[in-house]
């Protein structure tokens, strides 16, 4: 009996084993990878049982925001594990991302038989192991400030700023009659339409609704009051609008220029219609460095907004500043000559420079007429726009420093003088030899069948260069130009820049030399700056510096001296431009030393002696040339510079108005020589 028991227990324990052997199938979790890296979020779904709320359109709609938002291309599957024994797996998965480089996470898979069938437990950690219900993957722009723009002093002139924006919290209202007619009058909206806004704000909940925005201190504090004693209603000033503000205003409008938005049609690569950007001015020639580069981070955040884990991470680059050689007070001063002493109802424009000669930083480029540049921050209306285009206006979107061609008359003299020195076709000794009928001169010349050259006033006897500087005598130019071989004194124009722009930090119109045949009425016009010699202002001034440095040396002209950015707590100068020689030896010692007390006397008792001021010496030249058909208007200059001081200041100015009103341009120039 005994041993019929054993044989009995021995038989169902085989049968116990036998039966666990047949209730533990294998568990295969490829079908569920292998839908993964096909992308197939249906079929993965049909391999689970959630085991967190989720249903298939859900789930589906999760793996593919996220997926698609990272530019997910490919799924690989590494180093599978073998289950354990509560049939648990764990492997790599490598998600590569056309943006983002690769993610590879170290995951953690689950598994359970559910009506007898191996199942994958999923929950959200499965899409990234730190996620968990209610979180999400998001994808962040870093956005890059804009660089500035400084004043040699430090003081900005081109800065990121905010508006002043009233705004209506639309969850806050409780009487919107209330609301429109305190801030309507305001804001310049009717009843009608700030209600329509409200209703459609609530029918697509949006709580906060910019009604107007305004250049900081706009706003009188009456208005602010009114606002602010409307429950609903608020102004802020550190969000809702980023503005670029202009502190100068027309002051300094061309050069700086302004920003604004591309329009489809014009936009350039990696710029989107929302992206500011310089338009003009600085703003537009530095608008690689000035910009800087946007971010990117990719982050994990959980269902109260906490940041779980940072998955990529691309900082911006801050936009660079650029560090001005402008002085605030001088660039002031020269647009409040420009604009007291011009009318522009007379059709009166002009302008203004002010450069430090031994370095060639223009301290002062006034440009007149102009505009307010903070008026593109919110685009321009229509009737703006008209104005600035109308005809009375006078183009003060045009800058009249760098981008206007105009002939320099008389200023030019000394280049004349020098290249006649130069190549001896005349001394400072030499005396005019033809003679000279009621202030003209017919060239004694075989073939000269051109209208006598005319002066303006008997220089004095004998006609040699001191008088002809000293006076501004057209005809002993007209005779030095003649007296030159003509190819040298071409090819010396053509060397001091004449076909030229001189390098610089915004466009510069080319100088013009000659666009027709020549001809020895062309030669002697060009003797004293007329003919079809056109240059801008800017550049002249660059050509005065040989003569106000001393040197002979004409320097490239420099606005942008330091190109800086910040690191951290560091502030870097990334470029330093110091003065730079444009035209070597433009003129020699020893026309200097023939031609500095000459331009000198022009001051003390010349054509420039309006501009005298008790304790500077001053040098200078005057210049003017007749424009027009009629010859009804002139282009008036003065160029001076101070010959003793701790630095050669260099005024040059250059006025546009009706014949024999030209002689503003000294109150202007006087205003801006003294120290």
């Amino acid at each position: 009996m005994r041993y019929l028991l054993i044989i009995i227990c021995i038989i169902l324990v085989f049968a116990l084993v036998g039966c666990e052997v047949e209730q533990a199938p294998t568990i295969d979790i490829m079908p569920y990878l292998n839908s993964l890296m096909a992308l197939d979020y249906d079929a993965m779904y049909e391999l689970t049982s959630p085991i967190v709320n989720i249903d298939r359109d859900t789930f589906v709609q999760k793996y593919e925001a996220i997926f698609s938002g990272l530019g997910v291309t490919q799924i690989t599957i590494d180093s599978l594990s073998a289950p354990n024994a509560d049939g648990v797996f764990t492997y790599l998965a490598t998600y590569t991302t056309s943006d983002y480089g690769d993610f590879t996470n170290r995951f953690t898979l689950r598994t359970g038989f559910i009506e007898g069938e191996v199942m994958v437990l999923w929950d959200y950690s499965l899409i990234f192991p730190d996620m968990s219900e209610g979180a999400t993957v998001k994808v962040r722009t870093i956005y890059a400030q804009r660089g500035e723009i400084f004043a040699a002093d430090g003081s900005i002139l081109a800065g990121n700023s905010f508006a002043d924006t009233v705004y209506m919290d639309t969850s806050k209202v409780i009487d919107i009659t209330a609301v429109s007619q305190a801030v309507g009058p305001i804001v310049g909206l009717s009843n009608t339409e700030i209600l329509e806004m409200f209703n459609e704000a609530l029918v697509n909940e949006t709580q906060i609704v910019v009604l107007g925005e305004f250049f900081a201190r706009a706003l009188t504090d009456a208005q602010k009051e009114t606002i602010l004693s409307i429950t609903g209603l608020g102004i802020d000033d550190e969000m809702y609008t980023p503005i670029r503000d202009y502190p100068m205003g027309e002051y300094a409008a061309h050069m700086l220029g302004y920003t604004g938005f591309y329009s489809e049609d014009n936009l350039p690569e990696g710029y989107s219609i929302s992206d500011r950007a310089g338009l003009s001015g600085l703003e537009a020639s530095f608008e690689s460095e000035l910009r800087g580069t946007d971010g990117k981070i990719v982050f994990i955040e959980d269902k109260w907004g906490k940041q779980l884990r940072t998955l990529y991470l691309d900082p911006c680059d801050e936009g660079k500043d650029l560090r001005l050689t402008i002085n605030p007070m001088l660039q002031a001063a020269a647009f409040d000559a420009l604009s007291e002493h011009l009318d522009l109802e007379l059709g009166e424009t002009g302008v203004a420079i002010v450069m430090d000669a031994s370095t060639g930083y223009i301290e002062a480029m006034a440009s007149y007429p102009s505009y307010d540049n903070n008026l593109f921050s919110f685009g321009l209306s229509e009737q703006t726009w008209q104005y600035f285009n109308a005809p009375e206006s006078k183009e003060p979107l045009f800058s009249r420093a760098t981008q206007g061609l105009y002939p320099p008359g008389s200023v030019f003299k000394p280049f004349t003088a020098t290249a006649a020195l130069q190549r001896g076709a005349i001394t400072q000794f030499t005396v005019f030899p033809g003679k000279i009928i009621n202030n003209q001169w017919m060239p004694n010349e075989s073939g000269w069948y051109w209208e006598p050259i005319t002066r303006v006033d008997d220089s004095g006897s004998p006609l040699k260069l001191e008088n002809a500087i000293v006076h501004s005598d057209n005809i002993f130019f007209a005779f030095a130009a003649l007296s030159l071989d003509q190819d040298d004194f071409i090819n010396y124009l053509r060397r001091i820049g004449m076909e030229q722009a001189a390098p610089f930090d915004l466009p510069l119109k080319k100088a013009n030399l000659v666009t027709r045949e020549l001809d020895r009425r062309l030669i002697a016009d060009m003797g004293y700056g007329q003919g079809e010699i056109l240059l801008t202002p800017l550049q002249l001034t660059s050509m005065y510096t040989a003569f106000a440095n001393g040197s002979g040396d004409m320097l490239a002209p420099i606005l942008v001296e330091q190109i800086c950015q910040t690191d951290g707590l560091a502030y870097n100068i990334l470029q330093q431009n110091d003065a730079q020689v444009w035209i070597e030896n433009a003129v020699s010692q020893a026309s200097l030393d023939v031609l500095l007390p000459l331009l000198r006397k022009v001051v003390k008792s010349g054509t420039g002696q309006y501009v005298k001021i008790s304790g500077v010496d001053i040098a200078g030249k005057t210049g003017t040339a007749e424009i027009g058909n009629d010859k009804s208007r002139e282009i008036s200059w003065f160029a001076g510079y101070w010959t003793d001081g701790y630095y050669p200041r260099l005024v040059i100015v250059m006025v546009d108005t009706a014949a024999e009103e030209g002689a503003v341009k000294f109150d202007i120039a006087k205003k801006l020589l003294n120290p």
